[in-house]
């Protein structure tokens, strides 16, 4: 287990890991931005974030679970309020995905079908089994990295949504996913941090929120892949931009006497 680290060391860290694989480098994002998809790839693209997004209100609701076991009045409001702008305003996200996928024609029926690509489907099991078995806090952490690099102006999911738009020719209807989550994102994401900075601050919970961190940037990375894969029909997994951070023991072996 590694040493305890100031709050804005720790911070400091996780963004490290966040950084090995930046959401606007995967070429599900970077291929949007820098139009080497078809309009058609896209939407098939699409049509896996609907089936991760359909799986929200099991992962959020695991988590709001655990945050009233808890009984941390700051992390479970945080939940909650991840929860009432997903779920409780006039449509919830996946009414919001599924305007995408119905502008090319395709039904909630049609959607529902759609297999998750091997990406997808990782992702999926690994954001609902971090929630059901792990604590409030790490299923906070699980997602505020990769929120945070979703919004906010210049985010991926703002620059994503003007190429929608502009040179794919998207309606405004079919992209508002994109637009929420640029103004969404920003502040669940900078709310979750905050939260990691205030009760990560020993040994045992900053390797908690580490592992919990690592993961979720890894299942959101799937599920872009899951996106691609959809797209190309190629079994294919981004590698990211930086060497993998893994803590793994000193091997020494032992010399062979000839």
């Amino acid at each position: 287990m590694s040493d305890v680290k100031s709050p804005d060391e720790f911070i400091e860290e996780l963004w490290g890991y966040a950084a090995e694989v930046p959401m606007a480098e995967h070429p599900w994002f970077k291929g949007i931005i820098e139009h080497w998809w078809t309009r058609e790839q896209i939407i098939l693209g699409e049509t896996q974030h609907y089936l991760r997004v359909r799986s929200n209100p099991i992962y959020f609701g695991y988590m709001a679970i655990n945050a009233a076991a808890e009984g941390l009045q700051d992390v479970q409001a945080v939940v909650q309020e991840n929860l009432k702008e997903e779920f409780y305003s006039d449509k919830s996200h996946m009414d919001i995905m599924l305007q995408f996928l119905e502008e090319a024609g395709i039904t909630r029926e049609q959607a529902d079908r759609v297999e998750p690509a091997p990406g997808t489907l990782a992702a999926i099991e690994m954001l609902i089994g971090c929630c059901q078995r792990r604590s409030a806090l790490e299923g906070l952490a699980m997602l505020a990295f990769m929120e945070s690099q979703h919004g906010g102006s210049g985010g991926a999911a703002d620059s994503v949504y003007g190429e929608l738009r502009g040179y794919y020719g998207f309606s405004e209807r079919a992209t508002e996913t994109y637009s929420l989550h640029a103004v969404e994102d920003v502040g669940h994401g900078s709310r979750q941090v905050d939260i990691i900075r205030k009760y990560a601050t020993d040994a045992e919970s900053q390797e908690r929120v580490r592992r919990a961190t690592k993961l979720g940037i890894t299942a959101f990375t799937l599920e872009w892949d899951g996106h691609v894969q959809a797209m190309t029909g190629r079994r294919e997994f981004w590698a990211g931009v930086k060497p993998l951070s893994l803590d793994l023991p000193e091997v020494r072996l032992p010399e062979i006497v000839r």
